[in-house]
């Protein structure tokens, strides 16, 4: 049976539709109940409701038009931090990049979010041991910019403790390359 977070994913233009029809049916209600005119709480209702639906659909086409590429290439969008690196690095910053896995190993190169363009020199994330499943990001993620859906893990590596954000489907494939041998 699949969920609704996993339908939604396959279709975001209805589920983005949805929504702006929930928003919009809620700020109408609300309006109506606050004593405002019907004019001015159907015009409300229908401008949120086409804001929110019509970002959450923008949002979530973008992420899809940048992972269709790197999927082809047996490559995927990949975040990553490291939580116990000394304050002022990249301990509560997620960074950007292409990740291509390999039986123990993950290349992370760093990139430019929106064109994927390489920002720097890849690192080979070795000696993967997963220490947590794959948990819903907080709040102060999203803020940084995770896409929708996006699930977080907690690892330990030969560099020492690091979290990675990316697709179910990603992390699905670096649990397996993290219980394969190294490389």
């Amino acid at each position: 049976m699949t969920s609704m977070r996993e339908w939604g994913a396959k279709h975001p233009g209805l589920k983005a539709t949805l929504v702006g029809a929930a928003v919009g049916a809620i700020i109408l209600v609300a309006s109506l109940i606050t004593g405002g005119g019907l004019d001015d709480a159907l015009a409300n209702a229908i401008f949120y409701g086409l804001l929110l639906g019509g970002g959450l659909f923008f949002v979530s086409q973008g992420f899809r038009e940048t992972a269709a590429p790197l999927e082809g290439n047996g490559q995927a969008l990949m975040f990553l931090r490291y939580p116990g690196a000394p304050p002022g690095s990249l301990r509560w910053t997620w960074e950007t990049g292409i990740a291509s896995t390999a039986a123990g190993w993950i290349n992370f190169q760093p990139a430019v979010h929106d064109t994927l363009a390489p920002t720097g020199r890849s690192k080979a994330l070795t000696g993967l041991r997963v220490v947590s499943p794959p948990r819903r990001p907080q709040h102060k993620d999203t803020q940084q910019g995770l896409p929708p859906g996006f699930r977080i893990m907690n690892l330990d590596s030969d560099g020492g403790a690091i979290e990675i954000a990316a697709s179910p489907a990603t992390l699905r494939k670096i649990q397996d390359a993290a219980g394969s041998a190294g490389p």
